[in-house]
């Protein structure tokens, strides 16, 4: 058997605080979020045993971003590691340089630390890294 992809449809992350990645992923890189409501059936798991509750979704590309709570039992203090097993980093192509440089200074604007344009050691392109608010590493990457 062969599967065939097309490419990848979206990213789900966990986050502890939905408004405040809402609010760093738009007043920093531009990204508008629609609301998805969800009912009490989804949120079963979420922290605190909501009612009901919104999942926050953007289009990046091809490919949709989606902000949601975190679950039960997760610590209060926990934050994105990429030295555990799971996802290490999200990287997404752009195909002009230009945008990496208004990445640059957004997060600037932003007081987000960023080393700036960065050089792929591997395949020698050019990037742009940063963390969310819970410590998530992005890299904007100059994909042609």
């Amino acid at each position: 058997m062969t599967v065939v992809v097309s490419g990848l449809h979206h990213v789900s992350i966990r986050v502890q605080d939905p408004d405040r990645a809402r609010d760093f992923y738009e007043k920093t890189l531009g990204l508008p979020f629609i609301e998805i409501p969800v009912d009490r059936a989804y949120v079963a798991g979420w922290k605190g045993h909501p009612p009901e509750g919104k999942l926050l979704a953007t289009q990046i590309g091809s490919t949709f971003l989606i902000l949601a709570p975190p679950l039960e039992g997760t610590p209060d203090d926990d934050r994105f590691s990429e030295r555990r097993i799971g996802v290490d980093h999200l990287a997404f192509g752009v195909d002009d340089p230009a945008v990496l440089e208004e990445v640059v200074s957004a997060l600037e604007a932003a007081s987000v630390p960023t080393a700036g344009i960065e050089i792929d050691p591997v395949l020698g392109k050019s990037y742009v890294a940063f963390r969310d608010p819970d410590n998530v590493q992005w890299e904007f990457y100059l994909a042609t």
